[in-house]
């Protein structure tokens, strides 16, 4: 059961609250309480009626309850009960075959007869029913619209408002009640049990719906396929209500006094019991009014039911208990909705700006349009490559495809950082051996005299290695390239989705412009390394004062001059001592010329022409030179690509796509938008105005907030203390 009323219902007057016969709230502080939640449930049903009808509900749920249960198991007798009427069809088998959504509206007996009733479809308002025969061979015309003659079911609510002196403020969804077989013959599917099912979880799901779990008392509870899916949505059974039905044909000796206790299944909000009319009263056509002073009657005379608290049996009290927790349900949600109402509708209404408000048909209007975008996407092309935050563009970037790791500028500087970094510490000389190194002197010395290394030499053992940073220069283009190209793939998408043509033509035209300029890009690049790698020449300071001359190689050498001292006559213990240094070094220089003679036999075998000193010096000055040289190639290289390719692409990015797309033949095809721009555009306009409406709503009453801090204040005194 689905709780609200419609706002085309003809407001009564305040004073007569409580003029329908069905809930007496009584004399004193009770009945005034009672009145005054009356007056703020109209209120408050009023505006959950009016969202619904403004179509809220289909974005934003709404609080309501929905009565659930199985087939013949007396919802539609239970709504009957409640509504004071007999309207609804009547037969064997399934009988209710679409929702229906039934809006009650009570009626001022100040302005209205005593009696005075009548019903309108939501389908045809224009049409008042005054004879509820009517309106059940409606209801049967509109379910076999619908759902066809042959007992088919089918979710697709009828919405009834039904306005009578005698009838609460509530709204009532009768669902179709889950059936298990199907119809012999009829248009029932196999799984008609798995769609009823699915129907009823389709109504009960939302978290602000409450659940009227409606059982028969002959059935076994633990069995109950309404309790059973209250349980499946609402485990803790904290927005769960139960009704027990048929409590009169229970076999004798039994009674559903634990049930109606919640004994055996607790629910937050308890169990009511009811007592309906029979089949025989049905077909005699008592009157609802009649069958509801009986059932009073009965339960008072009851042996078992006379003696349990009150508020458990009897359809007056189920109606209170509805009213009150449907009140306390709407006043609680309130706020959330508005807050719902507005993040959605600032939602919606920046994808409309987005989308703009469609194609103009004017060509100054078409050239500004285009002019526009092409602008928009060019500048957030170069912000993102420069890292600029523009607050203007920040709505194209809720679009832009979420990839993994960096984008834009900084994949831009990881790359130009990463260029050459594995050749930062390496030594060229770390492969090459001594003799390789006198090898590579003596073969560039020719017929020339020897002793005279030539510099070709050196250029000999450095040019394989400095070759080595070609292929990565060039590769340091390509991915800077192809990460342009990847940004302007996200850009253009993000900023042309309304037009796909043109976001095609705009993105192969910035392709072209990114092979070109990378073009341009690869062959200074190319000749940059051209000039690192075919001329040998450094003014670096450190390698002229350290290798630029032969010094430091025989520095080493050298030993500092020991002042000699003055001769003095010495005694005999120093001659003594004198004696002993003099034979030491005598032997010493016979050993060193002794192991200078097998060095020099010994490179003489090898072919060894230069000694050790001279060769060490040669690899220092390799490694150091081509320290210098990576050093400055990873300097000149990333600006020559940052200057001629990136910025390159920035500068004439706009002119070209300006001049190339401002074309009176070519905007037509370019600025036609698919079908599914516009049926977006279509659907969020409905969605802005149903969300603005249901704003103005909202805004309109300004009690609203007064019974929404009165609902904040009764929170904080029920909650349970830390």
């Amino acid at each position: 059961i689905f709780l609200s009323a419609g706002p085309s219902a003809p407001r009564h007057a305040t004073g007569d609250r409580r003029s329908w016969p069905l809930v007496r709230g009584g004399g004193g502080a009770l009945g005034a309480a009672m009145t005054a939640l009356y007056e703020n449930l109209r209120q408050l049903i009023t505006v959950i009626d009016e969202l619904r009808d403004v179509g809220l509900q289909k974005m934003i749920s709404l609080p309501r309850i929905v009565a659930i249960g199985t087939q013949s198991s007396g919802k539609s007798s239970l709504v009957e009960s409640i509504v004071g009427r007999d309207f609804l069809p009547r037969g064997g088998g399934v009988v209710t075959r679409r929702p229906l959504e039934l809006r009650l509206v009570h009626l001022n007996t100040h302005e209205y007869k005593e009696g005075d009733a009548w019903a309108i479809f939501d389908k045809c308002s224009d049409k008042k029913f005054t004879n509820f025969d009517d309106v059940r061979a409606e209801i049967e015309r509109q379910t076999d619209l619908v759902a066809g003659s042959n007992k088919g079911i089918v979710n697709d609510p009828i919405v009834l408002t039904v306005y009578a002196t005698d009838a609460p403020d509530l709204t009532m969804v009768d669902l179709p009640g889950i059936t298990r077989v199907p119809v012999k013959g009829s248009d029932q599917t196999e799984d008609v049990e798995r769609l009823t099912r699915e129907m009823t979880l389709h109504y009960i799901k939302d978290p602000r719906t409450i659940i009227l779990a409606v059982l028969p008392a002959n059935q076994d509870m633990s069995v109950s396929d309404a309790l059973q899916l209250a349980r499946q949505v609402d485990p803790s059974g904290i927005r769960s209500i139960g009704v027990v039905t048929k409590i009169d044909i229970m076999d004798q000796g039994t009674d559903a006094a634990k049930m109606l206790r919640g004994e055996e299944i607790p629910l937050k909000h308890g169990y009511v019991g009811v007592k309906m009319r029979s089949q025989k009263d049905i077909t005699e056509r008592k009157p609802v009014r009649l069958a509801l002073e009986e059932e009073k009657e009965w339960f008072e005379n009851h042996r078992v039911y006379k003696l349990l608290p009150p508020g458990l049996v009897g359809t007056p009290v189920l109606i209170d208990k509805l009213t009150t927790i449907l009140f306390r349900s709407m006043r609680r949600f309130l706020p959330e909705i508005k807050k719902e109402i507005n993040e959605k509708r600032r939602s919606v209404q920046d994808r409309l700006d987005e989308l703009g408000e469609g194609v103009p048909f004017e060509e100054f209007e078409r050239v500004q349009v285009m002019w526009t975008m092409v602008t928009d996407y060019c500048e957030l092309f170069k912000n993102t490559i420069r890292g600029k935050y523009d607050r203007k563009l920040q709505r194209y970037m809720v679009n832009l495809p979420q990839g993994q790791g960096l984008s834009g500028g900084s994949q831009v500087r990881k790359i130009m950082n990463d260029f050459l970094c594995d050749y930062m510490d390496s030594c060229i000389t770390a492969d090459m051996s001594d003799e390789d190194i006198d090898r590579a002197i003596r073969m560039h010395e020719g017929d020339s005299l020897p002793g005279f290394p030539s510099p070709d030499t050196f250029e000999f053992l450095a040019l394989p290695h400095l070759q080595k940073i070609a292929i990565p220069s060039v590769e340091c283009v390509h991915n800077v390239a192809s990460s342009l190209d990847l940004l302007a793939q996200r850009i253009a998408h993000a900023v042309f989705r309304r037009f796909p043509k043109m976001a095609e033509s705009a993105l192969a035209m910035t392709q072209n412009i990114i092979q070109q300029e990378k073009d341009n890009a690869r062959t200074i690049v190319e000749q940059q390394v051209a000039c690192f790698t075919g001329y040998l020449f450094t003014n670096d300071p450190q390698y002229l004062c350290e290798h630029g001359s032969m010094e430091p190689m025989y520095g080493s050498q050298q030993k500092p001059q020991q002042q000699e001292e003055e001769k003095k006559d010495p005694t005999m213990a120093e001659k003594t001592i004198q004696s002993v240094k003099d034979n030491s070094q005598a032997l010493y220089q016979q050993a060193r010329t002794m192991v200078q003679q097998q060095q020099q036999q010994q490179m003489k075998k090898q072919g060894q022409r230069y000694s050790g000193p001279f060769v060490a010096e040669i690899r220092k000055r390799l490694d150091a030179y081509f320290a210098i040289t990576i050093r400055g190639v990873r300097d000149s290289v990333p600006k020559a690509i940052g200057f001629y390719l990136v910025r390159a692409v920035q500068d004439k990015l706009q002119f070209e796509l300006l001049n190339t797309l401002n074309q009176k033949e070519k905007l037509a095809e370019l600025l036609g938008e698919p079908p599914h721009i516009m049926e977006e555009r279509k659907t969020l306009g409905g969605q802005l105005k149903v969300l603005s409406n249901a704003a103005a709503v909202l805004t309109r009453d300004p009690t609203l907030a007064a019974i929404a801090l009165e609902a904040e204040d009764e929170e904080q005194r029920t909650a349970p203390p830390p």
